[in-house]
């Protein structure tokens, strides 16, 4: 009676090729996703773009393509109405990424070089204050600051901000220092350097790329916020540029294109800062800086 012997090199080879169409139908569905999520992000950001060099009949006529002529004076009514506000939204998010820096590093230092007594669990409740819904702390920061004569000032769109975002930048720097190697600090000592030095001059250079995970994306906060200081800043002279774009929304005089021209233009420093920092922050990301 005959026996059916398989070739084990033979089901060996078969196996591997086996593993290799899946991993290859794996990587396109994941390709096929990624392409799909660009697509869905960058679209609208096109039509925005698109739509924000036409009159609203061409915008009305072709809304998908970008059709001549191309009206560049939308963007100079729209820059001539917003630039007076520009220069307030860079200050207050240059004020709110560099208070959070600053506090998050210190703070992170902190829980990771020093033994506290209670360390763990001040660490823990500094972490459970992002579990807060921000819109319940809205009315009492409010009385709070009108109480201290904060109202119309970059200080109150500065201060509270630092507050609410430092939780998160706390966490990041913490997770990040922690997998610094412990040789390093002990080697900075022996040198002499006190906590501070080692802080500035050892910790602050190799963690660049968490520093820049964490301003970028406290500029986008600080930049797009938009509620606080609708509410506490009134005054021109320091209102914000995105509180500026609702009164290009608003004007009746003011064309479709002219109001998507402003949301370019306003976006604009948002988008270099980032390109500046994209090294970094993705370096930042990779490296495991955004950890359970």
């Amino acid at each position: 009676m005959l026996k059916n012997v398989t070739d084990p090199s033979a089901v060996v080879i078969d196996g591997r090729a086996t593993v290799r169409r899946a991993r290859n139908l794996q990587q396109i569905f994941i390709h096929i996703m990624l392409f799909a999520l660009a697509f869905c992000t960058l679209f609208p950001f096109y039509l925005m773009v698109n739509s924000s060099f036409k009159y609203k009949m061409q915008i009305v006529d072709n809304v998908w393509f970008l059709t001549p002529p191309f009206h560049l004076d939308n963007y100079i009514n729209a820059i001539r109405q917003i630039s007076p506000f520009m220069l307030n939204s860079i200050i207050v998010t240059a004020g709110i990424v560099l208070g959070v820096v600053v506090v998050a590093v210190m703070a992170g230092y902190a829980f990771v070089r020093f033994d506290m007594p209670g360390g763990n669990l001040l660490f823990f409740l500094i972490i459970s204050l992002m579990m807060i819904p921000s819109f319940l702390l809205l009315l009492p920061q409010f009385v709070l600051v009108n109480k201290m004569g904060l109202l119309n000032t970059y200080a109150v769109q500065i201060l509270p901000p630092i507050g609410a975002l430092a939780p998160m930048a706390v966490l990041l720097a913490r997770t990040y220092f922690a997998s610094l190697s412990t040789s390093l600090f002990e080697a900075a000592s022996i040198d002499g350097a006190g906590e501070l030095r080692i802080l500035l001059s050892v910790v602050v250079p190799l963690s660049m790329p968490v520093i820049a995970t964490i301003a970028v994306i406290d500029s986008l906060a600080g930049w797009n916020n938009f509620i606080w200081p609708l509410m506490t800043a009134s005054k021109e002279s320091v209102k914000p540029v995105i509180i500026a774009l609702q009164g290009i929304m608003n004007n009746t005089q003011n064309e479709q294109g002219v109001q998507l021209a402003g949301y370019v233009a306003a976006s604009i420093p948002l988008l270099l800062f980032f390109l500046l920092a994209t090294k970094q922050f993705v370096s930042g990301l990779s490296s495991g800086a955004i950890k359970a």
